[in-house]
């Protein structure tokens, strides 16, 4: 497996602050057009610069990562898959940039460690359950070997995926960086596709969809003032997990992990089309997110 192993730890983590927000379109609409002048779009494929997430996410039979955070370190496992498409209406397809993850947090307090691979490795690496091909990789085996040793859990396996359009900007010399979330939908999980492959789910694997966009804010030091006036308004959602409401949404916990969404923001909307005879801005622009 010849990927990059990246390991977080307080010290060494670049943003020491983070904060979410569920935002109604208007409320998106209003905060990228209050930071457009200060923030650059992330562009990672010029060609096909609209960008989404797919997220799949394992936990165990009895639930233990879905359950943690009551008294201990919350802790997720997932693998991310990016995917990339020219416009907002064209099908995405898989970009082949895969990560698998773990990631725990508790308070201030953040730890996560990332390895890079191809599709078809961490596909195997997930058959194995971790197993040899974790001890085969020397320059990342002490990275690896904590990956490995959660995916031989008993009974560990995938129980979610997430897909959503992401715009990433970064601001301040890339000491400030902000994505946002749009269409997040739920879904059951996901096998690791090959690049080039569809990314977007069938009707048939969606569960359920989120309303209101995500929103999170990260940067190291003291938040910029031009930062501070953009989310002036915004109520944060400390409580927010992609990862609680989804598996929520496919029936398990009891309900508790429900995000604060509210008002405006909970309402189901669809998307807006551009209207017949206006030129239809660049998809890179911030405007397209939020029109498309």
């Amino acid at each position: 497996m010849g990927g990059a192993v990246e390991t977080n730890t307080p010290s060494d983590d670049p943003f020491d602050h983070e904060q979410r927000f569920l935002l109604s379109r208007a409320e998106m609409r209003r905060f990228l057009a209050d930071i457009g002048a200060r923030a650059a779009v992330e562009i990672y494929d010029p060609a096909r610069p609209v960008s989404y997430t797919r997220t799949t996410y394992f936990d165990t039979n009895d639930l233990a990562y879905f359950r943690s955070g009551e008294g201990s370190p919350a802790r997720r496992l997932r693998v991310r898959e990016y995917a990339v498409a020219a416009t907002p209406r064209e099908a995405p397809v898989l970009s082949g940039v895969a990560f698998i993850e773990l990631k725990e947090h508790e308070g201030a307090t953040r730890r996560k460690v990332r390895l890079a691979a191809t599709p078809s490795e961490i596909a195997q690496l997930l058959v194995e359950r971790g197993g040899d091909a974790a001890r085969s990789v020397a320059p990342a085996a002490a990275a690896l070997d904590v990956i490995a040793r959660e995916l031989a859990l008993p009974t560990m396996s995938s129980r979610l995926a997430t897909w959503y359009r992401r715009l990433c900007l970064t601001a301040d010399g890339r000491r400030v960086r902000i994505t946002v979330d749009e269409n997040l939908t739920f879904c059951r999980p996901l096998a690791i596709g090959e690049p080039g492959a569809l990314a977007a789910p069938r009707a048939r694997e969606v569960v359920a969809a989120f309303p209101a966009r995500v929103l999170e804010v990260k940067h190291s030091g003291e938040m910029p003032l031009w930062l501070c006036a953009a989310l002036e308004s915004l109520q944060p959602a400390r409580s927010f997990s992609k990862f609680q409401m989804g598996m929520t949404a496919l029936g398990h916990g009891d309900g508790e992990a429900e995000a604060e969404a509210g008002g405006e923001s909970a309402e189901s909307e669809s998307a807006q089309s551009t209207q017949s005879g206006e030129a239809e801005p660049p998809v890179f622009a911030l405007g397209s997110f939020v029109a498309a």
